[in-house]
């Protein structure tokens, strides 16, 4: 007979994981109420609740400002990163994305006709699939363009010394 304990503790989780890589980032004062589930480092938008406080929601328009939600990780019991969230009513540290931060995210896939990550390559997050998209500097896709926050890769997963399970890409702020 199974219970909810066992399951917990045996199922692994698959969520995005990341590490900030600048020494001065600027956060949010507070942070920010989560409104739904949200990986960490991937994209977010803020807004107010009714009580006035600040709330982080996930990226719904490339054109819109956004933010990398952050949270330090607290483990216990020999979690593991990709078992970290932030759930809906937690409060989030929210990076303000300045020019030349950079951090690693495994929220990213290629774009067609991309075969490997390389250095100099560029990237914008995408709503729907809530991942950053890795395209060629030369041809990048439309929503690249209108993306209000653009990246360019700075190292590839054989360049980051722990990767806990998942490919990870170091991205920086243009």
């Amino acid at each position: 007979m199974a219970t909810r304990q066992q399951v917990a503790l045996t199922q692994k989780g698959n969520r995005e994981i990341g590490n900030l890589n600048s020494i001065k980032i600027r956060t949010l004062n507070h942070g920010a109420v989560v409104v739904g589930e949200i990986d960490n480092f991937t994209l977010v938008e803020l807004g107010f609740n009714t009580e006035g406080e600040r709330t982080a929601t996930q990226l719904s328009d490339v054109t819109k400002k956004s933010y990398l939600i952050a949270t330090p990780e607290k483990r216990m019991l020999g979690e593991e990163l990709v078992d970290f969230y932030n759930a809906a009513g937690e409060r989030a540290r929210i990076v303000f994305l300045d020019e030349g931060v950079r951090f690693d995210t495994s929220a990213f896939r290629l774009n067609t006709g991309v075969t490997s990550i390389k250095n100099g390559q560029v990237a914008h997050f995408d709503p729907a699939t809530k991942k950053f998209v890795i395209q060629e500097s030369a041809s990048p896709v439309a929503a690249y363009a209108t993306a209000s926050k653009k990246f360019v890769v700075v190292s590839n997963e054989s360049d980051v010394v722990y990767t806990s399970g998942k490919a990870l890409v170091r991205l920086e702020v243009q």
